[in-house]
């Protein structure tokens, strides 16, 4: 694992403006401990455990799911002071969990239903 390229990576989605610190620190303590997982148990073969998805969708299938974006259906939006679920469906069902900071909603967890 390229911790570098992990915080490259962590940089650009912050960049977004639309994600929560805590979100990406979640990401960064993944790729840590993917790193410590590689070096004890190195690969040589195939996609590396953990990094055989998209890691903002959850799946395999973002291209699909981006061509599908005209049949995003929208589920259950619950909303209690400075938290937020939103439900939605993109070949998959997804729950969006949001909090309010400084008058923003913000992505804090994205759970892909479907894959649980």
């Amino acid at each position: 694992m390229n911790l570098r390229n992990g915080e490259r990576y962590l940089a650009y989605l912050k960049s977004s403006h639309r994600l929560t610190d805590a979100y990406l620190n979640q990401w960064r303590t993944f790729f840590k401990e993917r790193q410590a997982g590689f070096r004890q148990s190195p690969q040589s073969e195939g996609p590396p455990t953990g990094f055989d998805y998209d890691l903002v969708m959850l799946n395999q299938d973002v291209d699909m799911q981006f061509a599908a974006l005209n049949s995003l259906k929208m589920g259950k939006v619950v909303v209690s002071n400075d938290k937020a679920t939103v439900g939605f469906t993109l070949l998959d069902t997804y729950e969006f969990r949001l909090v309010r900071q400084n008058g923003r909603w913000l992505i804090n967890e994205i759970l892909n239903q479907s894959q649980e």
